[in-house]
């Protein structure tokens, strides 16, 4: 009777919940350690992901921002060559309209002459207006091709 009374109570025991034995705590703590390492080398591995997440985004900033700047230089170059352009045909202009008012101004005078005097004047007045005309256009010509060349 006493011995069916000792494994009544024992697995009484079993049932109600007793105490670990040291093997089994030592067993639990190893397998919770295994599973805390396997969690840390996880949450490392999504770490590391985020991270590498974040540095592509950043590269791809500095990329989207060097293709901004790139396009704003661009802009910036094209205005500055169209205003040289602009400024050679307005030089071209003025440069024209003084060689222009200069051979009037020589004509009117070549007026006051007769024969040949007169002739030679009007040649040299001529002569001078397709000379200045020359010019202006050379000049014209070089900073238009200063502006095509600009960077």
């Amino acid at each position: 009777m006493k011995v069916q009374l000792i494994s009544l109570i024992a697995f009484l025991a079993v049932l109600v919940g007793c105490p670990e034995t040291p093997i089994e705590t030592a067993a639990e703590v190893a397998e919770a350690r295994r599973d805390a390492a396997e969690d840390t080398k996880e949450a490392r591995q999504d770490a590391n992901e985020d991270v590498a997440g974040a540095i592509e985004v950043i590269s791809d900033a500095h990329q989207a921002y060097d293709k901004t700047n790139e396009i704003a230089r661009r802009k910036l170059t094209d205005a500055e060559s169209e205003a040289m352009v602009k400024a050679a045909n307005a030089d071209f202009d003025v440069a024209t309209t003084e060689a222009k008012g200069g051979y009037d101004v020589a004509k009117a005078k070549c007026g006051a002459l007769n024969g040949v005097d007169e002739t030679a004047c009007v040649s040299t007045a001529d002569a001078t207006l397709a000379t200045n005309q020359a010019k202006a256009t050379a000049i014209r010509d070089a900073a238009l091709v200063n502006a095509e060349l600009h960077e």
